[in-house]
C-alpha cells in the first residue's frame, strides 16, 4: 500500500465513522454536510503541503467528496419508509442537490 492509499483509506474509514456518530446524535443534515467539507479540505490541504504524496490534490477531493455524498445519499435511502407515500420519499436527485449545494454554500438553498 502506497502512502495516498493510506490516505485515502483513513479519510474514507473517518468519514463513515462521522456519518455513524451524526446519525446517533442525529445531527443537523447541513452541520454534517459542513464538517464533510472540513475533512476534505484538511486531507486536500495535508496532501497540497506534501507533494510527494501526491501530485494531485484534486484528485483524492474529488474521490473523498463522491464517497461522502454516495454514502450520505445511501442512508438517506435507508432512513425512508416504504409505506410513506411516493411524494413524501427521498428524492435522491433533489438530496443530492441539496447536498451540493450545501458543501458550497454553507446552508441550505432558500
Amino acid at each position: 500500500m502506497n502512502c495516498i492509499d493510506a490516505i485515502e483509506g483513513t479519510a474514507k474509514a473517518l468519514l463513515e465513522k462521522f456519518l455513524d456518530v451524526s446519525t446517533e446524535y442525529r445531527l443537523d443534515e447541513s452541520e454534517y454536510i459542513r464538517n464533510v467539507k472540513a475533512v476534505i479540505d484538511g486531507v486536500g490541504l495535508f496532501v497540497k503541503n506534501n507533494p510527494e504524496v501526491c501530485d494531485a490534490p484534486e484528485l483524492i477531493r474529488g474521490v473523498l467528496y463522491d464517497f461522502a455524498k454516495a454514502q450520505w445519499l445511501a442512508w438517506l435511502e435507508k432512513t425512508v419508509d416504504p409505506e410513506q407515500e411516493a411524494g413524501a420519499r427521498c428524492d435522491a436527485e433533489y438530496q443530492a442537490y441539496c447536498y451540493d449545494y450545501v458543501y458550497s454554500h454553507g446552508n441550505y438553498p432558500r
